[in-house]
């Protein structure tokens, strides 16, 4: 993977390309419907996908590069 000596704006913008490709696989998804059962295993697309986006906005705006 990445070593040491990687520089940090590199690293972080491969962070925000792997990012960027888990909110879109996560987005295409369709949503789970909610069961209203707190024990089920079933993955809330929506949630995931805006809870990336926010990371992705926080990487942004760290870097300086954020892009309103």
């Amino acid at each position: 993977m990445a070593s040491e000596s990687d520089d940090a704006a590199e690293a972080a913008a491969r962070l925000e390309a792997a990012l960027e490709r888990i909110a879109a696989l996560t987005a295409a998804r369709p949503p789970v419907p909610d069961s209203g059962d707190p024990h089920d295993s079933a993955v809330p697309t929506e949630e995931i996908t805006a809870r990336l986006d926010a990371l992705i906005d926080r990487l942004r705006d760290a870097l300086g590069t954020r892009q309103d």
